[in-house]
């Protein structure tokens, strides 16, 4: 009889802990409906509107990372609160309202969440990713030829990097340890963020009503986290987008990242003079490599862990969050309405 129990209480138990993975749908049997365009034709719309819409939308997010001067896009928008409701409202909006009639991922992130929650089929994801990256990219040359134009620093963007990231967080000295916590900042800021930008995307309990406005408003906040983080891609095309510049054209040896760490002592090169501009660029250089590393993984392997999260979220934790707001709770039984007064 106890081995009985034993066994039932594993089987309850391994259950359990499958119920965890229970959104991943990768198996043949989960994926029978998983969609693809059904003509040749549709292929070619949605791979232009996803070209295209990344294109737009890597332009009206990196794009603020531009200087003008010397001074990035951004800082022009005065305050990091006018910066988000801008990314949401304006730069996300606009694509919505364009590209959502053809397909509007524009996220590779999206895409691979559509592939693993069963919604789309390998070929489709693939075929979006590969486009929405090389947009990404084509994005990242009109960013490099317009800071050209206009940058007044010797450099056309302000890229996402491990040092500014690290200083951000943890007002560390430019050293091999800061580079790693910048890393380590970066896939944090980004899983998270990225996490919270699915949400609204792939929630089955928002009101589809409502779904968009909500996506708006959710990245708006994420921007905000990621302008306080250092990082604000939480999309990889995106963020790609924004490091071409000086992956493309500026190398650890150039004078371009001179004047950044020149014009930011706030990443906290401290050292005086000359000695500066070589252990600067290569610093600095090294940073911005390992910044868009960082952020290329966590975007990708945040699908992976929002999946997971809503299989836990289900099964565990909301189930012990409403045992515990409603242990001995008497409210309702101490409410009443004027008409039984």
């Amino acid at each position: 009889m106890d081995k009985t129990k034993q066994q039932g209480a594993a089987k309850d138990f391994w259950t359990f802990f499958k119920s965890f993975f229970s959104f991943y749908k990768l198996t043949k049997e989960r994926r029978e409906n998983a969609q693809k365009p059904k003509d040749l034709r549709t292929w070619l719309i949605h791979g232009v509107s996803e070209y295209i819409g990344t294109i737009l939308l890597s332009l009206a997010l990196a794009g603020l990372s531009i200087y003008v001067g010397k001074e990035v896009i951004e800082e022009y928008l005065l305050h990091p609160i006018i910066v988000g409701f801008y990314a949401g409202f304006v730069a996300v909006g606009l694509v919505l309202f364009i590209f959502l009639r053809w397909s509007c991922d524009l996220n590779p992130s999206v895409s691979l969440f559509r592939y693993l929650n069963g919604t789309n089929n390998g070929y489709y994801t693939i075929y979006k990713i590969v486009i929405q990256f090389l947009g990404g990219i084509t994005a990242g040359f009109i960013i490099y030829g317009i800071g050209h134009a206009t940058s007044g620093v010797g450099i056309e963007n302000s890229p996402i990097d491990a040092l500014g990231a690290a200083k951000k967080a943890f007002s560390t000295t430019t050293n091999h340890s800061s580079l790693t916590a910048g890393v380590a900042w970066i896939v944090f800021v980004e899983l998270v963020m990225t996490g919270v930008l699915l949400f609204p995307i792939f929630s089955p309990n928002i009101n589809n009503k409502y779904r968009d406005l909500f996506i708006m408003f959710i990245i708006s906040m994420s921007v905000w986290m990621g302008l306080l983080g250092g990082t604000a891609a939480i999309n990889p095309a995106r963020g790609l987008a924004q490091q071409i510049p000086a992956l493309v054209f500026h190398n650890s040896g150039g004078h371009a990242f001179n004047a950044i760490a020149s014009a930011n002592p706030d990443l906290g090169f401290g050292i005086p003079g000359d000695s500066l501009t070589k252990y600067a660029n290569e610093e600095y250089f090294k940073g911005v490599v390992l910044g868009t590393a960082a952020m290329l993984i966590a975007d990708l392997l945040a699908p992976v862990f929002y999946i997971f999260v809503q299989g836990l979220t289900q099964n565990l934790v909301n189930p012990l969050v409403v045992k515990i707001i409603n242990y001995k709770n008497y409210k309702s039984q101490n409410m009443t309405t004027s008409k039984n007064d």
